[in-house]
């Protein structure tokens, strides 16, 4: 398996947001600008058959839209599946009806995207991949999610956007390689995770490999000046295979 973090940072960046490609063809988040930034590194963007979407924050699914209305205009009925919190076709309706001048429902049966929404914990089989949901607390955003991705015996783990809670030590313990919110530079908050929670996983899971993301400036230079054995800072579109 393949994994490449696109982008590790939080709103306030000069980088690209958080988000991450499995094997050239599954997107985790849609953040603003993210369809414009995979083409300008070379991605094929008709090759994205799956997204995932952890949570229902605009810099987590805004290109959402561009994507859809990129079909629509290039006639394009490629398959895609969106696995996604409940509420999210609803967003995107309003999303629709305050920015574009096209009706959502004439673009949803132009194209070939299905999507599956749902609020808590499942397990969702596409091809060769299990996508696994866990449950995160991420304020008061409901239902946030973490996923774990397995293909044959390998298992990568996204927390999303998520505070310290058990649902972070499960998807730490059930992964190989786990990308977790770092979003603050101290302590972490009701929202997101910091450099101390990262320092403490890191030690009490000395034999698995982190990667930080969600970093805001601040964060990303602490843990580079503080460097931890088995924290990986990733570097743009940084390749990991499994």
């Amino acid at each position: 398996m393949k994994i490449n973090i696109v982008g590790s940072v939080s709103i306030g960046s000069e980088y690209m947001s958080a988000s991450y490609v499995i094997d050239n063809h599954i997107l985790i988040d849609v953040p603003n600008g993210i369809i414009k930034y995979l083409k300008k590194l070379g991605y094929d963007i008709l090759k994205i058959d799956t997204i995932l979407i952890t949570h229902l924050h605009g810099d987590h699914f805004f290109d959402l839209p561009f994507l859809m209305l990129g079909k629509y205009f290039n006639k394009d009925k490629t398959p895609i599946k969106v696995i996604c919190p409940y509420g999210t076709i609803k967003k995107l309706k309003l999303l629709f009806r305050i920015g574009f001048p096209y009706d959502f429902r004439k673009v949803m049966n132009s194209i070939n995207i299905e999507f599956i929404e749902h609020k808590g914990r499942s397990n969702i089989r596409l091809g060769e991949y299990l996508i696994e949901t866990r449950n995160v607390k991420h304020g008061k955003i409901k239902p946030a999610f973490g996923y774990i991705v397995h293909k044959v015996d390998k298992k990568v783990g996204f927390s999303g956007d998520s505070m310290y809670c058990p649902a972070i030590d499960k998807i730490v313990e059930d992964s190989d390689v786990s990308i977790l919110d770092m979003s603050l530079k101290a302590e972490g908050n009701h929202s997101h995770m910091g450099y101390l929670d990262m320092k403490n996983i890191c030690y009490k899971y000395k034999d698995k490999t982190i990667i930080a993301t969600h970093m805001h400036n601040s964060a990303r230079q602490v843990a580079l000046e503080n460097p931890i054995e088995n924290l990986i800072i990733p570097k743009e579109n940084q390749e990991i295979i499994l």
